[in-house]
C-alpha cells in the first residue's frame, strides 16, 4: 500500500469538505481540552492517582464516542457522502453504540498502557487495534469483543505499512507542532488518509456509514 498514493486520495476526498473537515477538528480538539483540563496526578499521593484514574475513565466515556463520530465523518467524506458537525455525536446515538465503543477503547487504553511498560508490546497493541473505530462504525452487528478480533485479523500483515505511513506524516507532524493551528489543518489530512488506509483493507460489504 502506498502511502503516498493514499495521502494524494485523502487530498482529492477534502476537495470541498476543507471547511467542514477542520469545523470538526476544531470542536473536537476544544472538547479533548475540556476533557483533559484536570488530567494530571502527584506520583507520591496515593488519593491524586485515584483522582487521575477516575479522571482518565470519564475523558474515555466522554472522548470516545466522538471519536467513533469524527470517524463516521470521514469516512462518509471518503465515500462520497455527506457529514456536518452533527455527525461528531452520532457516537452517543444509541445506548448500545456508546456503551461497545466506550468498553472498546477502555480495553484498548488499558493494554496499550500496560505494555508501555515495554515499548514494543505497546506499539503492537497500537497498531493491530488501529481499526476499531472504523470496525465500530461499519460493523454494529459485532460485540466489542468481535470488534477487536476484527481489528487484529484485518491488521494482520499490514502493521508495517500503517507505519509506513504514520512515519510519511513526520514533516507534517513537525510543522504542526510548531502552533495550534498546524495540528487543526493536519488532523483532516491525516484523518482521511487513515479512512482511505481502512477502506483498502475491510472486506467489500458496506456501502455507506450508518448515522
Amino acid at each position: 500500500m502506498n502511502p503516498k498514493q493514499l495521502k494524494q486520495d485523502a487530498l482529492g476526498t477534502l476537495k470541498g469538505r476543507w471547511l467542514v473537515g477542520l469545523s470538526i477538528s476544531i470542536i473536537y480538539f476544544l472538547i479533548f481540552a475540556l476533557a483533559a483540563s484536570r488530567m494530571s496526578f502527584d506520583q507520591g499521593d496515593i488519593d491524586s492517582m485515584v483522582r487521575f484514574a477516575g479522571l482518565n475513565m470519564v475523558v474515555t466515556i466522554v472522548l470516545a464516542p466522538v471519536t467513533v463520530g469524527r470517524t463516521i465523518a470521514y469516512l462518509r467524506f471518503t465515500r462520497g457522502e455527506s457529514a456536518g458537525i452533527g455527525t461528531l455525536f452520532e457516537g452517543f446515538s444509541s445506548f448500545r453504540r456508546a456503551f461497545r465503543t466506550i468498553a472498546a477503547y477502555a480495553i484498548v487504553t488499558v493494554l496499550v498502557y500496560v505494555g508501555s511498560f515495554l515499548i514494543l508490546p505497546a506499539l503492537y497493541f497500537y497498531l493491530a487495534y488501529r481499526l476499531v473505530p472504523y470496525i465500530l462504525v461499519d460493523r454494529p452487528e459485532l460485540s466489542f469483543w468481535q470488534v477487536l478480533g476484527e481489528s487484529r485479523r484485518m491488521m494482520k500483515g499490514h502493521k508495517r505499512e500503517l507505519i509506513m505511513l504514520y512515519l510519511s506524516f513526520i514533516g507534517w507532524g513537525i510543522l504542526a507542532l510548531l502552533s495550534t493551528v498546524g495540528v487543526i489543518f493536519l488532523t483532516p489530512y491525516f484523518d482521511t488518509t487513515m479512512a482511505h488506509f481502512y477502506e483498502r483493507l475491510k472486506p467489500t460489504r458496506q456501502s455507506s456509514v450508518e448515522g
